[in-house]
């Protein structure tokens, strides 16, 4: 696989000249914030996009400035010698993905953004460009934070000698100032929901700093993390480690925090997303200006993309079929944190708090103290976590999940319940229901 990336030009000269000269087709891999930037890249060299590709058909609907967008299945009809130009962070599945098909002619699109990151790249989209498949526009914080999780994630994410994380979300609360039904995190599950204690989060950060060699992004998520009024100090902590590049609170824009605690997270690293729900989210304008006031990147869009992933049963699915649902997740790569154990996905880490399914000591890597362990114990348990975060084929909450594969049809945001959803809880001693 490395040896793949090597052959793809070393710049973005030789790339704009190869494309330039090759009679392929020129298929961008990604009809998103770098899809379209690297399309415009081309256009400005009078390079023509075929289209975009995207596994998501909830995308599929709509060109791209006169560039159509087309579901992967397409490319069984396609001539194996289309050149993929891949605008995705974790290209090693979207390269196995293709592999299968017999399409080696791939380019990551990292050295061609990096190459032209002088020209302003987060002032290219203009217009229809800046909007989501779903309507939404995107701030231009947004950009950068985009292209620059783009460069960094598609340079280091095959290395195989380090342990490098796409982004872990640290569940920093279980208490949330909206009760959506759909949550796909879970909250409307809680009935006595609680904050996470600082000395736990921060040793949760300690811990998973000590081993991993670089981590893109800490998402610090609940529920609404800002209903933890501790937050900053945990925002703050996370920022300060050496190999963490961003740390992005999420949240629904109905609380706004006073001033201290904002500033209190105000860092270059620090990034606030704010996702509303139409009236629901009664502070995000306010919560908005005083980032601008603050100085504090943020990104403020609609909720869009959601999907009918937030049932907890057992589906009784065989082996094959549970290989098959995670391969086509597309939360498998949310890498989560809590109690000091590192899950795939959110799902996985709030079915284990909420002792939703029996008890699966295959679905987490318990990283509690690792920090205080001996160098070896670190190394150790570094090869494991790599497996784990690579490799392994499926996970038991998987049998208990809906599925989240791209393209699922979308379903309205934010739906509130009034009451906390019940499910069947097991017994950590007997794994019998209770």
């Amino acid at each position: 696989m490395n040896t793949l990336i090597s052959r793809a030009p070393s710049n973005s000269a030789d790339l704009l000249a190869y494309l330039k000269t090759s009679p392929s087709k020129i298929i961008i891999f990604g009809a998103d914030i770098a899809g379209k930037v690297v399309a415009e890249i081309l256009r400005a060299s009078d390079i023509e996009t075929d289209f975009f590709l995207d596994n998501n058909k909830n995308k599929c609907h709509v060109a791209l400035n006169g560039v159509p967008v087309h579901h992967t299945s397409i490319l069984e009809k396609e001539n194996r010698n289309a050149i993929i130009l891949i605008a995705s962070t974790y290209i090693s599945d979207i390269v196995m993905q293709i592999e299968e098909l017999g399409f080696y002619q791939w380019v990551p699109i990292a050295n061609l953004l990096e190459e032209h990151w002088s020209l302003g790249l987060g002032e290219i989209l203009q217009g229809e460009l800046r909007k989501n498949h779903s309507g939404g526009e995107f701030t231009k914080d947004f950009d950068e934070f985009v292209l620059e999780n783009m460069i960094n994630s598609q340079k280091k994410y095959l290395d195989p000698t380090s342990l490098y994380i796409r982004s872990i979300d640290l569940i920093i609360t279980e208490k949330c100032s909206l009760k959506c039904k759909d949550c796909s995190n879970l909250m409307q599950y809680y009935e006595k929901p609680i904050n996470i204690e600082d000395d736990e989060l921060l040793q949760d950060l300690a811990d998973i700093c000590s081993v991993a060699d670089e981590i893109n992004e800490i998402r610090i998520i609940g529920g609404d993390p800002f209903v933890n009024k501790g937050f900053h100090h945990v925002v703050a902590k996370a920022a300060s480690y050496t190999n963490v590049n961003k740390v992005v609170v999420y949240t629904n824009g109905t609380i706004c925090p006073p001033d201290e605690k904002l500033l209190a997270i105000a860092n270059p690293k620090t990034f606030v997303f704010i996702t509303t729900y139409g009236e629901l989210s009664r502070n995000a304008e306010k919560l908005e200006a005083r980032l601008i006031s603050l100085g504090i990147n943020y990104n403020k869009q609609p909720a869009y993309g959601w999907t009918d992933c937030a049932d907890i049963d057992k589906k009784n699915r065989t082996k094959d079929s549970l290989i098959n649902t995670f391969k086509y997740c597309c939360a498998k790569h949310f890498t989560t944190l809590t109690a000091g154990k590192i899950f795939r996905c959110p799902f996985s880490a709030n079915v284990e708090r909420l002792h939703a399914i029996p008890e699966s000591p295959d679905d987490y890597v318990n990283i509690q103290q690792i920090s205080n362990a001996s160098e070896q114990n670190r190394i150790v348990l570094k090869s494991k976590l790599r497996t784990f975060l690579r490799e392994i084929q499926y996970i038991n909450a998987c049998n208990f999940c809906n599925g989240r594969t791209y393209g699922d049809p979308e379903i309205t945001p934010g739906i509130q319940t009034k009451e906390v959803i019940s499910y069947i809880k097991f017994d950590r001693k007997s794994q019998a229901s209770i």
